[in-house]
C-alpha cells in the first residue's frame, strides 16, 4: 500500500506535511484499522554450486498469521516459479529449508512431509539405502529442511 493511501491524507509528502500524515498512521492503528509488523517473511533462492541468490518475496508479518495462511504463501510461491518458467530458466525447487519457528515447522511438514516417494524416483534410488532417513517429500518431490542453526539448538538443549 502506498504511503498516502495508508495515511488518507491526500497530500505531497513534503516538509510538515509527514506529521499529518503520521498522526493519520497513528489514529489508524490506534483503530486497528492496519498495524505494524513485527517481523519480515523473506524467502530467497539460492541453487547449490552458484553464488546467485534470487530473491522471491520479502512480506511484514505481525506474526498473527497461521500455518493455513502460511502454507498459502508458501505455495503460491512456488506456485509462481514454475508458472512464470523460473523452474527451467533457473532449476525447479526440490528443497524448501524453514526456520524453527512453530508455525514454520507446522507448514513445513504439511507442505512437504506428506507423500512416501515412489520407488520409481530417482531420489529414491539414492536415499532408499540410508536406514532412517525421512522419504516423505511434497509435490514434485519437494524435501524439507531445517535451518541447521536449530537443528543444532535442539541437539545442544536435549
Amino acid at each position: 500500500m502506498h504511503q498516502m493511501e495508508l495515511c488518507g491524507c491526500g497530500k505531497d509528502m513534503e516538509g510538515h506535511q509527514y506529521v499529518e500524515c503520521g498522526a493519520a498512521i497513528g489514529m489508524k492503528i490506534h483503530n486497528q484499522e492496519v498495524h505494524l509488523s513485527k517481523e519480515v517473511t523473506v524467502i530467497g533462492v539460492a541453487c547449490f554450486g552458484e553464488d546467485e541468490l534470487y530473491p522471491v518475496l520479502a512480506a511484514p508479518t505481525c506474526k498473527t498469521e497461521n500455518a493455513a495462511d502460511m502454507e498459502a504463501i508458501l505455495t503460491r510461491a512456488i506456485k509462481r516459479w514454475s508458472v512464470t518458467c523460473t523452474d527451467t530458466l533457473v532449476r525447479p525447487v526440490w528443497s524448501f529449508a524453514m526456520d524453527g519457528d512453530a508455525t514454520c515447522c507446522t507448514t513445513g511438514h504439511r507442505l512437504f512431509i506428506k507423500k512416501p516417494l515412489s520407488s520409481d524416483s530417482l531420489l529414491y534410488a539414492t536415499l532408499s539405502d540410508m536406514p532412517g532417513l525421512n522419504t516423505l517429500t511434497g509435490d514434485n518431490e519437494v524435501t524439507l529442511d531445517f535451518d541447521f542453526k536449530h537443528i543444532f539448538e535442539l541437539c545442544i538443549l536435549n
